[in-house]
């Protein structure tokens, strides 16, 4: 459950397989960022110890990252080797110590292998689901059922139509370059505290990310249902498409959080750098 989140993470940290042991590499075929700005004390409840909201203008942000991925695989194996499917991630804006990076409250796929793999290996919290793109030059519709039932259906749409240079009225980003620095240049995400204090870490590499808004449509179940938040903890701001990405994962490493960054995350004043 969501605030027992962190305990799973410590769980996960001690079991004998090993956590993202090799580096793995796909092409995000075709990605949408749908971002929620969320009340700070809700997504505090639901990080670990060591990890803080990021704050941009008084709220903690989490994202779902949705994408149409295809030739994953252990970065030494060719693309054709690889499995194409579709994840969406619910993905937090985090620091710990002084550096920015995510955190994953939730996963789900529409393929069994990369949902066993991914609990087997990863920090990525997966589940099952089945997934439906609908796509014409101007629309493109989603529907996910996770396996579960379990409060995290998404039946979305996404007009491309609309000047994609600018953000609705509701965001609280001054404009895209902004947003887009903020929300969209995270290079590390986080796992576990090991019991000598250092922090499980998957660092990535990535083609530069030319987000272009999108209108978003549609019920997010997980953001108020309790699988993820409950209702009225968030607020959807704005979403993004991108497209044709090269991804990177590195293996995981174990580091002690960067010092300093103290007054940012008192004061809730968001970095302006990645």
């Amino acid at each position: 459950m969501p605030r027992g989140l962190h305990r799973a993470a410590a769980g996960r940290a001690m079991r004998w397989l090993p956590v993202h042991p090799v580096p793995m590499k796909a092409v995000f075929r075709r990605c949408y960022l749908v971002n929620f700005a969320v009340e700070p004390a809700a997504l505090r409840r639901r990080l670990p110890a060591h990890l803080e909201p990021d704050l941009h203008d008084g709220r903690a942000w989490l994202s779902i990252v949705i994408a149409d991925m295809t030739g994953m695989r252990p970065a030494f194996l060719p693309a054709a080797l690889g499995f194409d499917f579709t994840q969406a991630v619910y993905r937090a804006v985090v620091r710990c110590g002084a550096e920015r990076g995510v955190a994953f409250l939730r996963s789900d796929a529409d393929d069994r292998l990369m949902v066993a793999a991914g609990n087997a290996l990863t920090f990525f919290r997966f589940h099952h689901a089945s997934v439906r793109w609908d796509s014409s030059p101007d629309l493109v519709r989603l529907a996910l059922v996770p396996s579960s039932g379990k409060g995290a259906r998404i039946e979305a749409a996404f007009d491309r139509a609309v000047p994609g240079d600018r953000l609705p009225s509701m965001s609280r980003f001054a404009d895209l370059a902004s947003a887009s620095s903020f929300l969209s240049e995270l290079y590390t995400a986080y796992g576990a505290r090991r019991a000598d204090g250092r922090v499980e870490v998957v660092r990535i590499a990535r083609t530069p990310w030319q987000s272009r808004v999108v209108d978003a449509t549609g019920s997010f179940e997980a953001m108020g249902s309790g699988a993820v938040f409950d209702a009225g903890e968030c607020a959807l701001d704005s979403a993004f498409e991108v497209e044709n990405l090269d991804y990177r994962w590195n293996r995981l490493s174990l580091e002690q959080p960067a010092q300093g960054g103290v007054q940012a995350r008192l004061t809730g004043r968001a970095s302006t750098r990645p």
